[in-house]
């Protein structure tokens, strides 16, 4: 998460969005399709306290926005797994 910023924001927004729009065609129902509406305004805003919230947060409701993230790829293969050796 330190690697998300309001800079690297900017950059990684495209892959994002590109993510949601992925996931949009793929999902149905709810919580689904609210939640997937809750990442776009958290980007269209730039809510990087928000975006943080919600990719560590355990509460349920969290872990239900966690379920369609569109952070996908934003992560190298050397981050992603220094990063799930870390989690365990």
């Amino acid at each position: 998460m330190r690697h998300l910023k309001r800079s690297t924001l900017t950059h990684r927004q495209p892959t994002i969005e590109r993510n949601l729009q992925r996931l949009r065609t793929g999902v149905a129902g709810e919580p689904h399709l609210r939640n997937l509406d809750r990442w776009k305004s958290l980007l269209d805003h730039r809510d990087v306290p928000g975006l943080h919230r919600f990719l560590t947060g355990l509460s349920r409701d969290c872990i239900e926005m966690r379920e369609v993230a569109a952070m996908g790829g934003l992560l190298t293969d050397n981050e992603r797994i220094r990063v799930l050796r870390t989690a365990h």
